[in-house]
């Protein structure tokens, strides 16, 4: 039997999938949110499950509570971070929240994503950091919906051991932001390590 969430479970399903395939994030972690077009409504991945392992029936409808209005379980315990990017950037429909380690290394430093690429200046903008905070809790939330509001420009944030948030106007748009910033923080993360031994590098035959 069909409903009218299915499409919006399908497609928030195939976004973890890919996310934890391109070892994004690790057993359970992550989690990704979406608004429902035409509605107060949004969609979210239940708490506990491995992305990698996600079906249709993991993803709940909730409404600006975080109250589950349709399906069953619990919604992420990021939910409150997720309703809260939502609610003061109307430009965003998707937020995925993952665990990518070159990304966290960065973060971890209290250091911004550089850019190592002329491509991330231009697609990703800036990419500021936010301290730690225990997983679920409400400072947690104030210092993520605190950094999307005080950088509005900004599609994605480094959380100090905790991982990214990244935004975007649809799951492709936000997959796309988290991606570039991992690979912008490894090629940075690259770049520092061939500066070290320039000398070297400059003396082989190229």
């Amino acid at each position: 039997m069909t409903d009218k969430y299915d499409d919006i479970r399908r497609e928030l399903v195939k976004f973890c999938r890919i996310v934890y395939e391109k070892g994004y994030t690790q057993a359970s972690g992550g989690n990704l949110s979406c608004r429902i077009p035409g509605s107060d409504l949004f969609a979210i991945k239940r708490t506990g499950v491995n992305m990698r392992l996600m079906t249709e029936s993991d993803v709940l409808i909730i409404d600006k509570n975080g109250t589950v209005v349709n399906g069953e379980g619990r919604p992420s315990k990021e939910v409150n971070f997720h309703l809260g990017i939502l609610s003061i950037r109307p430009e965003v429909n998707a937020v995925i929240h993952c665990h990518p380690c070159y990304a966290i290394a960065f973060a971890n430093n209290e250091l911004e994503m550089p850019h190592a690429t002329v491509t991330s200046r231009k697609v990703v903008g800036r990419v500021p950091w936010i301290p730690s905070a225990p997983a679920g809790s409400a400072e947690l939330r104030d210092y993520v919906v605190s950094a999307f509001r005080d950088h509005p420009e900004s599609k994605a944030i480094l959380m100090k051991e905790h991982g990214i948030c990244a935004v975007g106007d649809s799951f492709e748009s936000a997959f796309n932001i988290a991606d570039l910033v991992e690979q912008t923080c490894f090629q940075a993360y690259l770049t520092a390590q061939v500066s070290k031994d320039l000398d070297i590098y400059k003396s082989m035959d190229c």
